[in-house]
C-alpha cells in the first residue's frame, strides 16, 4: 500500500530470526527488532522538522528496550514523543529490542534427513514447514546445502542450482506458504561423491505484513500528514542453519 500523497516518512517494525538446529533439535533461537522511521524519497519534509507522539502496543513479548534519546523520549505506559530533524536522509533508528528468551515460534520448521548410499552417492531429504500463524506465508526463500567432498549434483527436486566451486546447491523458492502439517515441502536432491561430513543447510527468507513479537508501532493523530498511518511490519531470517545428524540407517 503506497504511503498518502502529505506523508513524506513511513514507520517501520522490522525484526530479525537467528536460529542454530541439529537435525530436530533447536541449539540456539533469538529475534531482535526495531522500530524506525524511513524518509520516503522525492518527498518534501517540512523546514523544521517533525514531531508527533508513539505508542506501542503488544509489547509482552518484548524486553530489553533500547531507545534513541536524540529521536525518542518516553512518556510512560508504551508512550513516546519523536522528534525528527529537519532534511533526514536515511532511515533513522527509534528503538531497538529482544524477544523474550521464552518466545521461539519457528518460521521454517525444516527436518533434515540424509543417507549415503553404495552406488556412491549420497542422498537428502528436507521437510520444509513455514509456521501455520503466517498467513502469507515466507517470501524470497532461499536454502543452501553444503556438502562436503560432493563432486556433483546427480539430481534435485525441485530443481536445485549446483555451486561445484564450494561443494553447494541452492534452492530458491519465490514463496511458501502454510501447508497442513502432514503435507509439508520437500526437497531432495542426490549427490555424487561421497560426502565427507553431514550436510548443513543454511536458510534466507523474509516475511512482509507479520513480526514474530507482535509488537505494534501506531503514530498518533499529531504525525498527520507527514508520517504516513499505515506501519509497515517485516521480519527476516539473520544466521539460521540447520545441521544434518548422522547418516540415517
Amino acid at each position: 500500500q503506497a504511503p498518502p500523497a502529505g506523508a513524506c516518512y513511513q514507520l517501520q517494525v522490522i525484526e530479525r530470526v537467528d536460529a542454530r538446529f541439529e537435525g530436530r533439535e533447536m541449539r540456539q533461537f533469538a529475534t531482535a527488532g526495531e522500530v524506525r522511521v524511513l524518509p520516503l524519497s522525492g518527498r518534501p519534509q517540512p523546514p523544521g522538522g517533525v514531531s508527533f507522539s508513539l505508542a506501542l502496543g503488544s509489547a509482552d513479548k518484548v524486553t530489553a528496550v533500547r531507545e534513541n534519546g536524540t529521536l525518542l523520549q518516553s512518556a510512560g505506559g508504551g508512550s513516546y514523543k519523536v522528534k525528527l530533524p529537519p532534511s533526514l536522509g536515511a532511515p533513522a533508528s527509534l528503538l531497538k529490542y529482544s524477544a523474550v528468551q521464552s518466545w521461539r515460534p519457528i518460521p521454517l520448521k525444516i527436518v533434515p534427513e540424509w543417507r549415503s548410499g553404495a552406488d556412491g552417492t549420497a542422498r537428502l531429504q528436507l521437510l520444509v514447514a513455514p509456521h501455520p500463524g503466517l498467513k502469507g506465508g515466507l517470501q524470497n526463500v532461499s536454502l543452501v546445502v553444503s556438502a562436503a567432498g560432493a563432486t556433483g549434483l546427480a539430481s534435485s527436486e525441485p530443481a536445485a542450482e549446483w555451486l561445484g566451486s564450494t561443494q553447494q546447491l541452492r534452492w530458491r523458492e519465490a514463496a511458501l506458504r502454510p501447508r497442513p502439517p502432514s503435507q509439508p515441502y520437500r526437497f531432495v536432491a542426490v549427490f555424487s561423491g561421497v560426502l565427507s561430513a553431514p550436510p548443513t543447510v543454511q536458510v534466507s527468507f523474509s516475511c512482509d505484513g507479520d513480526n514474530p513479537t507482535g509488537l505494534r508501532a501506531t503514530p498518533g493523530a499529531d504525525a498527520n500528514p507527514s508520517v504516513a498511518a499505515a506501519v509497515q511490519r517485516r521480519f527476516v531470517a539473520g544466521q539460521y542453519s540447520v545441521a544434518c545428524d548422522g547418516p540415517a540407517a
